[in-house]
Formats: C-alpha cells, structure tokens, sequence
C-alpha cells in the first residue's frame, strides 16, 4: 500500500490544519473575512455534522470542512468555511453552502414564545482550482414574505496567490496547496527536466524560506513540519500519474519530515499536559474540601476506567 496516498488528500490537509494548527488558521480567518484577531484569541471547534431533514421523516448527513467560533476581548463570531478543490462549473456549490448554513443556523437557534431566532455563520470558501468565470464573491438572497435579506459569502482563490503575496500576508495555510497553481503544467512538467528542476525548485524554496521563519521566531517548528508533511501528500497525490515528478517532489518534501509523526507528538503534549493539570485539580479539591481521591474525581466527572493513570500521579 502506498502510505501517503490518500483519495482525501486535498480535505485531510485542509481539515487538518483547520483542527490542528491556530498559528495557521488565524491569519487566513483575518485575511478572508477581515477581522484582526491576535495569536492569543481562543478558538472553538463546533461540530462538522448536521442533519437534514428530507420529506418523509428521513434525514441526510451533511459533513462540513469547518466549523469554528473565535473567541478574544469579548466579542465572538461563527465561521463557516469550505474547500473546493474543483472549479464550481455548474454553480451547485452555492446552493450547498447555503444548505450547510440553514442547518448550522437551526441547529444554534432559540425559541421562545412564538420567536424564532436563527444564527447564521460568517461563511467562505476556499478554492484550490478555479478560472475566469469563477467568482471572486457570492451572495446569497432570501425572498421573505416580510422583506429580503441577504449575505456575503467570502472567497478565496489560491490562484490568486504567488509565494510572495502568501508570504507577506502570512497566509501559510495555503502553501499546502501550492502546487494546484501549476496544475495545468504538468504534462509539460513531467516531459521537460528543465521544466521538472523548476518546479522541484519551487518546493526547495518554501522550505528554505519555512526553515527562516523558524529561526526568526514567526513560525513554529511544529507548523513547519505540518506544512511540509501536508505539501508532500497534496503533491503525492495530485502527481499520481506524472511518476517522475512525482518522485523528485517527494524525494526533496519527504527527506524534510521528521520521522517522529510531529502531529502524533503535538497531541500526545497536549493530552499529557491536559492530565497534569487535572491532578493538579484533584489535590486542589482533596485538600480543599478534605476528600478522597476517588471523591475528587467524581466531582469532576473523571471517567472510572481512566482514573488509575491520575492515581498514579497523586
């Protein structure tokens, strides 16, 4: 089996860093809705399910790419954002939004007396590939017997984006995808060495430049092997039928990666800094209250069959 391969690569990289990495996902969040969040603002993930309902009592899941709150200074909004990696040929991918958005607004919506108030999220889409006739904004309409209402929906096109724009906006949550802006080239690619050297040296340069933003601080380590490890399966499989390609790409991005799976050890860090501050909290409320162990955990609704790692630690 060929372990980098996957049929969701392009979603598995996009979801990746929507749930994995902040440092990543704030400043694309500022740039496509215009906000000013800091690195400090905390940020909720919802769930990415909901459910329709059909005619005749039957429901449809419906999957979202992303589904965040970002919290900071007291003022909070709901994003709602999705990746397209085909050109949106037959305009059905607005009307999915608008689906996903109906759902989440009635899945966050209050009754009361006779009310209904439903909370749509601040919506957007991101496009891996995308021509001329690709819109730069959508909007969608709502035709109310009370009056009409509408919304904007964001767009991104990664397109639009050379290294030199993503760098001095530091939307690094696009160099993953970077190689969908050659995405026409590469039967040439594959038939040209020249061509080949060229585009094997355009991933040598994000590295290099990866590797700069480490040393000066605004980025960290973990971001740069996320990125490269998400570079090297987006290439993989974009370039499945271009061999050689395919091999130089992989050979340059996959010498990069750490052999230690950075995504695996960043939440194992998490996970044990997470049990240390519950020990922390059970002596706290042992001594405080004057409890047993096991009388402390109840009160935190620690689960029976993970209480003997926090004996351990007491």
């Amino acid at each position: 089996m060929d372990e980098l391969y996957s049929d969701f690569a392009y979603d598995d990289a996009f979801r990746t860093m929507v749930v994995k990495c902040d440092e990543l996902l704030i400043p694309f969040i500022n740039y496509m809705f215009g906000e000013h969040y800091s690195n400090k603002a905390r940020i909720y993930r919802g769930s990415n399910e909901h459910f329709v309902d059909k005619q005749g009592g039957a429901q449809d899941k419906r999957i979202t790419d992303s589904l965040i709150k970002i919290v900071e200074n007291n003022i909070s909004h709901t994003y709602h954002v999705e990746c397209e990696s085909m050109e949106d040929v037959d305009g059905t991918i607005i009307v999915r939004i608008f689906e996903y958005d109906a759902q989440i607004a009635l899945d966050r919506s209050r009754v009361s007396r006779g009310r209904l108030d439903v909370y749509f999220p601040h919506t957007g889409i991101l496009f891996l590939s995308s021509s001329d006739s690709t819109p730069d904004s959508m909007e969608i309409v709502i035709h109310t017997s009370g009056g009409e209402c509408k919304y904007s929906v964001e767009v991104i096109k990664e397109l639009d984006f050379d290294l030199d724009k993503i760098y001095d906006n530091g939307l690094f949550f696009l160099l993953p995808f970077y190689s969908f802006n050659y995405k026409k080239e590469f039967d040439k690619i594959e038939a040209d060495d020249y061509k080949q050297e060229e585009f094997v040296e355009i991933f040598r340069r994000i590295v290099g430049e990866l590797e700069s933003l480490v040393d000066e601080g605004l980025l960290s380590a973990y971001s740069k092997d996320v990125i490269i490890r998400l570079i090297n399966k987006v290439v993989h499989k974009q370039l499945m039928k271009y061999k050689s390609t395919q091999k130089r790409v992989g050979d340059l991005m996959g010498g990069k990666v750490l052999d230690l799976d950075v995504i695996r050890a960043h939440d194992e860090g998490i996970e044990q800094g997470r049990d240390s501050t519950l020990a922390t909290s059970i002596r706290s409320i042992m001594k405080n209250f004057k409890l047993t162990a096991e009388e402390a955990m109840d009160k935190l609704d620690i689960p029976k069959g993970e209480r003997s790692k926090y004996m351990a630690m007491l």
